[in-house]
């Protein structure tokens, strides 16, 4: 793969598993001994949560009050001390960093001018990757998390909405000229009894399908209630998907 790499998980169809895919892909990333990032560019980030982390202080709200009240976009060079106290590391894992959401407020607010220099920010810091999980509506916020990208992932579930909602969202990563070899589909809670033709969503959608996700809501659920992603649980159906999922990135060198 490239020397750093970006990896935006965005999707306009909510409840489609983004801070799940994302959290987990990190994980994965960073078990194969890489510097990892997650950042999460959510209104209401969720990933706190997730991991049963509580944000005491720290994180992308200190970040957004420095930035606002700096008449200009600070040098990085005076930013990274502040980046650097922003950023935790769960559970005392050296090689994977976190980077938690502000309020919903503070995240509504925050510009596309804003967002862009974190992520820049977050890139100068070394990270061989960086995830960034953000929510399904269109706002300049995320569509600066797209145009930062080098890997787009765009899951969707195995319906008729939320394909439909995935040929919308086509048109607008068009319109922001994201490549289309920088975007991939991630089918999440995959069953057979869906009636749903994931080949035949590819081949309608021209994105390349990279990854198929098995329903497996009620280990997801236990698991974000105790806190434990399923990438660090012991459910072998769980947490394979993620591994090929992190592999085949990794084999295209960070392109689909």
């Amino acid at each position: 793969m490239k020397k750093q790499l970006v990896i935006t998980v965005h999707s306009p169809q909510g409840g489609s598993g983004k801070s799940t895919i994302a959290l987990n892909l990190a994980l994965e990333f960073a078990r194969k001994n890489m510097r990892v990032l997650l950042m999460d560019m959510a209104a209401y980030g969720g990933l706190p949560a997730m991991l049963k982390q509580p944000v005491r202080g720290v994180g992308m709200s200190s970040l957004i009050t420095i930035l606002e009240q700096s008449s200009d976009l600070p040098p990085f060079e005076h930013f990274s001390g502040y980046f650097r106290e922003a950023v935790t590391s769960p559970r005392e894992q050296r090689d994977f960093h976190t980077l938690f959401s502000a309020s919903p407020l503070k995240m509504e607010s925050l510009s596309s001018e804003y967002a862009a220099y974190m992520i820049r920010a977050a890139q100068k810091e070394n990270y061989q990757v960086i995830v960034i999980d953000t929510s399904s509506e269109l706002c300049k916020r995320n569509v600066a998390c797209i145009e930062a990208a080098d890997l787009l992932l765009v899951p969707t579930l195995q319906d008729v909405a939320s394909g439909w909602k995935i040929i919308l969202f086509k048109e607008i990563a068009a319109s922001l000229n994201v490549a289309k070899e920088k975007i991939a589909l991630v089918v999440n809670r995959c069953t057979k009894y869906s009636g749903f033709n994931n080949r035949e969503l590819e081949a309608e959608i021209g994105y390349r399908l990279l990854g198929e996700i098995p329903d497996v809501t009620k280990i997801v659920q236990r698991g974000i209630n105790a806190g434990v992603p399923m990438d660090l649980s012991e459910k072998r159906k769980a947490v394979v998907p993620f591994q090929q999922l992190a592999q085949k990135i990794l084999t295209a060198g960070g392109t689909v």
